[in-house]
């Protein structure tokens, strides 16, 4: 096997399919080297905690990440994975910023009990303190993401099974967000856009203000119809209410359900402009894949797996 200094590999699992995204060190410079994706029998939408033990899901994704491994006969020094927004509660919590962290923990664990009294234990739960805009100056937001151990656990057999050590488990939209942040610097230097992902069934809307991550939300449809309405109303909502002093004038999106219009309905909202993300623009790429405009055209579905590579690769 060949193998090459620094090499991340990152996957994503969206609806029935996953992502590959592999980038590399150069000489300090992260290059994107390859991405592929492929197809499963599982929908990856399921509450992935029930099939924790169902050793024939688990071989078979197994199998398909073994599949591309064995076909690209490199090493990794890491493996990553990000798991949608659908397999987390998500939830923003005020907090007084004079309260201690066995208080706030209190708090969170107390939320968690009124949502899911029966298994509230059973979540591993991170905080992300959000850049506050809120009125008051003595309240903060937390951003609470919890995450089931099973479903955890099903991820951590799947790469067990392909003998892969797993690096870090990120959250699809998180990751997204985090490949943007280091690929587009100059986009948040003084300025609040919103970045939207895509998904089937739902939508993830995140806000990055100066920098700094100031919210969270998202919203559901049932039917592919409903998409963009729903879409719609939520940021007419979100900008005409609790974001209007942010001034967005830009949403990035990313997700494997963008169509086209979405975005024609998008650009009707006065002010605001649509940008379909693109991962990869600031990041060196291989010759071979430059020449690939198939691939490049679809480089927006790789943002949560680039993610997660990309942080492989820093943690490295």
């Amino acid at each position: 096997m060949d193998k090459e200094q620094n090499r991340s590999l990152g996957i994503s699992f969206s609806s029935d399919k996953m992502y590959f995204a592999e980038i590399v060190s150069d000489s300090g410079l992260p290059v994107l080297d390859h991405i592929e994706s492929t197809g499963t029998d599982f929908n990856f939408e399921e509450d992935l905690s029930q099939y924790k033990s169902n050793q024939k899901v688990l071989t078979n994704i197994s199998g398909d990440i073994q599949n591309y491994i064995s076909k690209r006969s490199l090493e990794y020094n890491t493996v990553s994975a990000a798991i949608g927004t659908s397999q987390a509660f998500l939830i923003t919590l005020p907090v007084d910023r004079s309260e201690g962290r066995n208080s706030i923990n209190s708090k969170i664990y107390w939320e968690l009990s009124n949502y899911f009294p029966d298994n509230y234990n059973d979540f591993i739960v991170n905080t992300y303190r959000l850049s506050s805009f809120m009125p008051s100056g003595d309240t903060d937001e937390l951003l609470i993401i919890a995450v089931l151990k099973n479903t955890l656990e099903f991820v951590k057999r799947i790469f067990k099974l392909c003998n892969i050590e797993l690096h870090l488990v990120d959250i699809d939209h998180f990751a997204a967000e985090n490949i943007f942040r280091n690929n587009f610097p100059e986009d948040i230097e003084d300025n609040s856009l919103m970045i939207a992902g895509i998904k089937s069934g739902r939508i993830d809307y995140g806000v990055i203000s100066n920098k700094k991550y100031s919210f969270y939300t998202y919203s559901k449809y049932s039917t592919e119809t409903e998409m963009n309405l729903c879409l719609i109303r939520k940021i007419n909502s979100l900008l005409g209410e609790r974001l209007s002093r942010l001034n967005i004038h830009d949403i990035v999106l990313y997700g494997d359900n963008i169509k086209e219009d979405t975005i024609e309905s998008l650009k009707k909202i006065p002010g605001l402009k649509p940008v379909v993300m693109n991962p990869f623009e600031n990041i060196n790429s291989s010759s071979l894949f430059l020449k690939d405009e198939g691939l490049r055209k679809k480089s927006y579905l790789y943002a949560p797996s680039c993610g997660v590579a990309f942080r492989g690769l820093k943690n490295e």
